[in-house]
């Protein structure tokens, strides 16, 4: 399989800010680029997840365990369903190197756009909240 980028990669940016006991915040980023490869065959996500503003620690709400989610959409609007595309990293760990990732799938040619969150994990309940979703439209 040749991977040459043959249409332009799009950006994306989610801004997240988890509030915490007594007025604290943590500000989380997701940014990066989504392209097709191989003559839309395959689709790469390349992103970094990390802490942009807020506590060095970020126990003030509760050092969540935080990863990349990612959906499609095909023409039809049907989707793929929801599927974690990166590893869990706690919130300490973000809040001195960032969350890198890399993501290659299958993309056929009923897909149009592709969907990405930000999933976080708090404590031992594994109680979940998530980010706004971000929707990168490939295909036309």
């Amino acid at each position: 399989m040749t991977q040459s980028i043959e249409a332009p990669a799009k950006e994306f940016c989610i801004d997240w800010t988890m509030d915490g006991h007594d007025g604290a915040r943590v500000s989380i980023t997701l940014s990066g680029q989504v392209a097709l490869l191989d003559g839309n065959r395959f689709y790469k996500v390349d992103g970094v997840l990390y802490i942009s503003e807020g506590s060095a620690y970020c126990r003030e709400v509760g050092n969540p365990r935080l990863s990349v989610r990612r959906n499609g959409v095909e023409a039809s609007g049907r989707h793929w369903g929801w599927e974690t595309i990166s590893a869990r990293k706690s919130a300490n760990r973000l809040c001195t190197m960032d969350g890198y990732f890399v993501r290659t799938g299958y993309w056929a040619p009923a897909d149009r756009s592709i969907q990405l969150s930000i999933v976080a994990e708090h404590g031992i309940t594994r109680r979940k909240s998530y980010s706004t979703t971000a929707t990168v439209r490939l295909v036309d």
